[in-house]
């Protein structure tokens, strides 16, 4: 059977691969094959497209079709470069601190000095990729990234001309060859992380990829047993997770099992008790309590230590080790920090509460695990999975396969009942869907062949069969969840001032700790008093607090986000969002809903019901939007159309037919006008529709005219509230559409916009949202693939749902899920919500930490008021953090509360013409 495979560089997902499998049926349809099984199957990691069909085809053809398509394109065979094949592979550069385009210029940027070339920027992945590069030219781009300011890691891809698996309708997708998941339990923060970090780069390892949120390391698999060495170097224990173990566990629970450290309470639990014995046998003794007080004193202190001491041995051992090894290295961390005050405690005597310092300390790290774990849980709870198995088509039938090993372009089946296992499009069937998961929208959704299905709905009506457009690990569902797991990637301004802040902050304090320690003593004595008020500021000081509470924060924010309706790409326009000044709305498929209605009717002569059901008949044989718009009118009042006999169509003016032996016409107005039927009457009508905006068709027989139907697209219902919810929080919308001026200036008046600017070609939009940025920060809000530049450059780009284009969803900062209008107040009101808490945990970590250090310093606070200040400051910031996951009830009262001062709707006439502000090419208007 006739193979090629064509190499097509842009193509990256199913956005490009609909117009080149469109491209490639219509040539193949061109020489007769028509039929399966042929079959157009796309590779988007190799960028490639395999083209398989029983009948010979001519290879030149087919990308010829793809070069029409606008796709640069070239066989397999002839996509081999001068260089030896062997050398060159397809290399992805992964950038954790590339958050936004302004990194990315500076990068790119630095490439351009470097004469680094085909980089392909994807700030959302924080990564760069190149489609081929050798070792030489990958060391050149990794230097180039360092200069710019960054640091980054290869990843390594299969070479060209190696054996590439193919994929096909019947075969299951390729796991992802050649990597190793670590699962390092203790990786919890930015902290450990960077401990792990700063010993792969000592000895030169860059091939890795770190996950915070899950607690993972991915690595090639042949470096295995080096990075679990260079991660116990670091002081951390590592555990290798292979693809077979997690693909033979139970469900997915079990897989989420691999990933979470069972917290040992009962050994915590002993070791306070065994400190708090400690520390009793040196208060009884010391004050003759607990039958004590004739105790010899050796006696009680070598009681005391022992009990100290096996308190500390039961948990802080892993603490020792990590700060021992930390302090070799040169680097001061926590774990350094603890060690050290520990140890000093036991070698001054104060042994009791060196053993609470550890305990303590520990019992409140496994707090802090457990935060960060009910962070990650909100974001999977926010959604039922996907099913883990789907029913795929296999040359002997229908195969159960789990979804891993299903790939993008296979035929799946879905049974009345049963979710939806994976992203695509329906090839047979028509069914109604529950979405609610991924849009929030309670009713369900009818859906027929091309119609596109999401991960994770559920088929309510009858069997479908579904093919494949996106692997399971890039469904729309795994993609939310992947969103809001990477929050800590575009990091807010607060967030990277934590973090840069941590990372002097330690040093600072071991600084003034030896300072307090060795100075006042050489002027005052009392050499253990002040050793041990360094003690305790050591202690105080820990970083725990602020360390911790800025990614809880943010990841509870982002869960409730998605809880409202919003999928935010990263904290940092979680955080920004509440700066914004002005808003760039788009027409079509934001404020409506692109749908046009029946809005009014005039009728001489005839019943309206009747009018109406005539002018329906002769719609529903035609596919023009208007004309579909009357027989859904129809099919809405209930009325049985008639049947249409002789049926023809009139390019650009309408359309014909014979209804119970009566030759009718449905016509535009202009040929009603040119056809000398229209009346005043009529004429009124159409003046009115067109100083409203909105459409006409004319319903004619061979008398003259019969009725006059006016349709307007449809207002989404939350489109007012929404406006009236965005100026409450202070932002100011503004419409900004292609559409013709009178349209956009009455839907203007009808939702109290203030401002619009029509008939905008999408440069023309482009160069709005720049204006408006010279105000202050702005968004733009668009669903359309001419809306993609203006959201690219807006300051948050904001994408209507899942029923916009691809091309906008990518290109935005944030989508809204659930299609309102008013989520988008909910994602301002947020924004100032999780800013608050920012401030709040910081200002009130750093506050406790320095009000105690200076109580040390003055010789008031004890090491048990120290453990105390930090291990609370620790709870409270964390408690404080995790509030956000409970933030959208009163994101909801401050809407309502919002509403109770709305004005009562009361739809205004349109103005006449003389109101409006029409400038020749661009119209815009300011409504007062």
């Amino acid at each position: 059977m006739p193979t090629v495979r064509f190499r097509i560089p842009d193509l990256c997902c199913p956005v490009e691969f609909r117009p080149i499998e469109k491209a490639l049926s219509e040539a193949l349809a061109a020489r007769g094959i028509t039929s399966e099984p042929f079959s157009i199957v796309p590779d988007y990691g190799a960028r490639t497209v395999r083209v398989k069909s029983p009948t010979p085809f001519e290879p030149e053809a087919l990308l010829a079709a793809v070069r029409a398509a606008g796709f640069e394109c070239s066989r397999l065979e002839d996509a081999a470069d001068e260089r030896p094949q062997s050398a060159r592979r397809r290399i992805e550069l992964h950038v954790p601190e590339m958050d936004c385009p302004v990194e990315a210029g500076e990068i790119e940027r630095a490439f351009k000095a470097e004469g680094v070339e085909g980089a392909v920027f994807d700030t959302l992945k924080r990564r760069i990729v190149f489609e081929s590069m050798t070792d030489e030219e990958c060391e050149r781009a990794l230097t180039a990234v360092e200069h710019a300011g960054y640091r980054a890691h290869a990843h390594g891809g299969t070479a060209q001309g190696a054996s590439v698996p193919q994929t096909s309708e019947v075969d299951g997708a390729q796991a992802r060859a050649g990597r190793t998941l670590l699962r390092v339990p203790a990786m919890d923060c930015p902290v450990e992380a960077g401990d792990i970090e700063k010993i792969f780069r000592a000895h030169g390892f860059t091939d890795y990829v770190i996950q915070t949120m899950n607690r993972t390391i991915e690595v090639p698999s042949d470096m295995t047993e080096t990075a679990l060495k260079f991660i116990a170097e670091a002081g951390y224990e590592a555990q290798a997770l292979s693809n077979e173990a997690r693909r033979t566990t139970k469900s997915r629970a079990d897989e989420a099992a691999l990933f979470e450290e069972k917290t040992p309470w009962g050994r915590y639990g002993f070791a306070l008790a065994v400190a708090l014995l400690s520390e009793a046998i040196e208060l009884g003794h010391e004050y003759g309590a607990l039958g004590l007080e004739n105790v010899d004193a050796a006696w009680a202190d070598g009681a005391g230590l022992i009990f100290a001491l096996a308190a500390v041995l039961l948990v802080g051992v892993g603490t020792f080790k990590k700060g021992i090894r930390s302090a070799l290295r040169g680097t001061l961390n926590m774990n350094a920090l603890m060690a050290v005050a520990v140890t000093g405690g036991i070698l001054i005597g104060a042994w009791p509460e060196a053993a609470m310092v550890m305990v303590l300390f520990e019992i409140s790290e496994a707090i802090e695990r457990l935060s960060m774990t009910k962070a990650r849980n909100s974001i999977r709870n926010l959604m039922e999975v996907a099913p883990e198995t789907a029913l795929v088509k296999t040359n002997s039938g229908f195969e159960k396969r789990a979804v891993e090993d299903v790939a993008p372009g296979a035929l799946i089946r879905v049974a009345p009942g049963e979710r939806i296992p994976l992203d695509g499009r329906i090839r047979t069937g028509i069914t109604a869907l529950d979405q609610s998961m991924v849009t929030g929208e309670s009713m369900p959704a009818e859906k027929g062949p091309d119609d596109t299905v999401w991960a994770g709905t559920v088929n309510l009506q009858s069997t479908i069969d579904v093919l494949v457009t996106a692997a399971s690990g890039e469904s729309l569902t795994a993609r939310i969840i992947e969103a809001v797991e990477n929050a800590q990637a575009a990091k807010s301004q607060t967030q990277r001032f934590v973090d840069r802040f941590a990372e002097i902050y330690t040093p600072i304090v071991f600084v003034v700790a030896l300072a307090v320690a060795i100075l006042p003593p050489i002027f005052l004595g009392d050499w253990l008093g002040w050793l041990y008020k360094a003690l305790c500021l050591l202690v105080i000081a820990c970083p725990c607090a602020l360390v911790i509470s800025t990614p809880v924060t943010i990841v509870s924010a982002l869960a409730t986000a998605t809880r409202c309706g919003l999928l935010v790409k990263g904290g940092l326009f979680l955080e920004e969002a509440r700066k914004l000044k002005s808003i760039g709305l788009d027409k079509t498929g934001t404020l409506t809903k692109g749908e046009p209605e029946l809005a009014e009717a005039s009728v001489w002569g005839i019943d309206a019901d009747r009018a109406l059901v005539l002018a329906a008949s002769l719609g529903a044989m035609n596919k023009h939007p208007l004309s579909a718009a009357l027989a859904r009118a129809a099919a809405q009042k209930g009325l049985a159309l008639r049947d249409v006999e002789e049926f023809t169509s009139l390019p650009g003016k309408g359309v014909s037919g014979r209804i119970e032996g009566g030759k009718l016409f449905l016509l535009s107005p202009a040929e009603v006008r040119a056809r000398g039927l229209m009346t005043p009457e009529s004429e009124a009508a159409a003046a009115r529709a067109a100083q409203n905006g909105m459409s006409s068709v004319a319903l004619v027989d061979t008398f003259g005219l019969i009725a006059f139907f006016s349709l307007s697209d449809r207002i989404k219902e939350d489109a007012l509230e929404g406006i009236r919810q965005l100026r409450a929080v202070g932002v100011e919308p503004i419409l900004l559409t292609g559409d013709n001026a009178r349209a956009a200036y009455a839907l203007a008046k009808q939702l109290e916009l203030p401002s619009m600017r029509a008939e905008l070609l999408p440069e023309e939009k482009l160069a709005a949202i720049r204006e408006m940025q010279s105000k202050g920060l702005c968004a733009m809000v668009g669903d359309g693939i001419n809306d993609a530049p203006a959201l690219a450059q807006a300051d948050i780009g904001i994408a209507m749902g899942v029923r916009g284009t691809d091309s906008a969803i990518e290109a935005a900062d944030i989508a809204v899920m659930d299609d309102r209008i008013s989520s988008i107040a909910s994602l301002v009101r947020l924004s100032r919500m999780t800013h608050s808490v920012l401030v709040q945990n910081i200002v009130f970590a750093l506050g406790v930490k320095i009000a105690f250090a200076l109580l040390a310093i003055a010789g008031y606070a004890t090491m048990w008021m120290a453990v105390f200040a930090d291990t609370g400051t620790c709870l409270i910031v964390v408690a404080n953090a995790l509030r956000m996951l409970r933030a959208k009830p009163a994101l909801e009262r401050e809407a309502e509360r919002a509403r109770a001062v709305f004005p009562k709707a009361s739809p205004e006439a349109a103005p006449d013409d003389s109101s409006t502000c029409v400038k020749s090419g661009t119209a815009s208007a300011s409504i007062g």
